[in-house]
């Protein structure tokens, strides 16, 4: 069958995309390899406040439409991220957000995008892009747009010759009990170049422990560790893998667009990618349908999503290396948190300039 746009992943990105392609009135199909949406949950499942994303991307406009679905599904409202230093020392920092039903958020995105028009296919596995088509189990589909929000690991970027976002393992669960209201992050030796979370739900908390891309290490060991420091009982956790150093360099290539983790849209100082990646989505969904609608070159879109993301996240990378030379050492580590201070980590948290001012960039 034939259609204007395929969406290859129905993760925030993906549903998003499909949403705003099909707001146009074009006809999209919405491919997903799992049997039930958002099942199971690779994530930390944790959403930037509106305020939050407006300070961090400031031409960014109607955040509120954008994110209904994350409103809706929220759980715990966090007003502080709190940051543990190797040797205990805990920082506060204010920062806004919300912990979500990673599932149902990414369900419910979908379910926009059917009742704007798209047409969603479950259980479809892609096993390669060429040309207009797209193979997968279920047959042959043509798409005059092929946009991939397939992951870190996308079929549609290599299919393409399009690099992977260079990623690194993580590993999370959900652990029932009362926390805190705080988002934590630890940082040291016990998560090497990366860090440990416990994330507030209701009644419950989001666990788990993510690394640099060069660990070669035992991850589950790590995790262990750190949930038994905790006394913390968590069920099964998954594993996966998360961008880490920002995206890759061209985002475009022929009928293709890549958003979200498949692009390495990650803020590479929090790990954060829910907020970007549906901006990112919607982007990629206009821009198809500004394409195939008025003849906007497709390349449109690169210049857009870098227009309105990339500074803060190109800027994230840059203390993401930064930060990289201590990492292999708790002393160190120790030391840099204490010249830092509170101020500037909360600008590293924003993916902000830790000295001078940053500045606007134009849409």
């Amino acid at each position: 069958m034939a259609y204007d746009v395929i969406v290859v992943g129905s993760g925030p990105a993906g549903g998003t995309a499909a949403r705003y392609a099909a707001r146009r009135g074009l006809k999209v199909l919405l491919l997903d390899k799992r049997k039930e949406i958002g099942v199971p949950v690779q994530c930390g499942e944790y959403v930037a406040s509106d305020e939050e994303v407006r300070a961090i991307f400031p031409t960014v406009t109607d955040v509120e439409d954008l994110m209904e679905v994350p409103h809706r599904v929220r759980q715990v409202d966090t007003p502080i991220i709190r940051i543990w230093s190797p040797r205990g020392r805990a920082y506060d920092l204010p920062f806004t957000g919300y912990t979500v039903r990673r599932d149902k958020m990414d369900q419910g995105i979908a379910d926009q995008a059917v009742q704007e028009g798209a047409e969603l296919l479950r259980e479809t596995t892609v096993t390669r892009v060429q040309g207009t088509q797209v193979h997968t189990n279920r047959g042959v589909f043509e798409g005059k747009v092929i946009i991939g929000c397939d992951g870190p690991r996308s079929t549609v970027a290599k299919s393409v010759g399009l690099p992977w976002p260079v990623s690194a393992p993580a590993m999370s669960t959900t652990a029932d009990g009362d926390f805190s209201d705080a988002t934590e992050m630890f940082f040291g030796n016990l998560a090497p170049g990366g860090y440990a979370w416990i994330i507030p739900k209701a009644h419950s908390a989001n666990v788990g422990l993510g690394t640099w891309e060069r660990f070669r290490g035992n991850l589950r060991t790590l995790y262990d560790k750190f949930l038994a420091a905790r006394g913390i009982h968590g069920g099964k956790p998954t594993g996966g893998y998360v961008p880490v150093l920002g995206p890759i360099e061209r985002t475009v290539e022929g009928n293709v667009l890549l958003a979200g983790d498949s692009a390495g849209m990650v803020m590479a100082t929090n790990g954060g990618g829910i907020n970007v990646s549906m901006l990112a989505g919607r982007i990629a969904g206009l821009t198809a349908a500004d394409y195939l609608l008025d003849g906007v070159p497709l390349s449109e879109y690169e210049r857009r999503w870098r227009a309105a993301l990339d500074g803060p996240l190109a800027e994230g990378v840059r203390i993401k290396h930064l930060a990289d030379r201590f990492f292999g050492s708790d002393a160190l580590l120790e030391a840099s948190m204490v010249l830092l201070g509170r101020r500037r980590m909360g600008r590293a948290i924003r993916c902000q300039r830790l000295f001078g001012r940053t500045p606007v960039r134009s849409a």
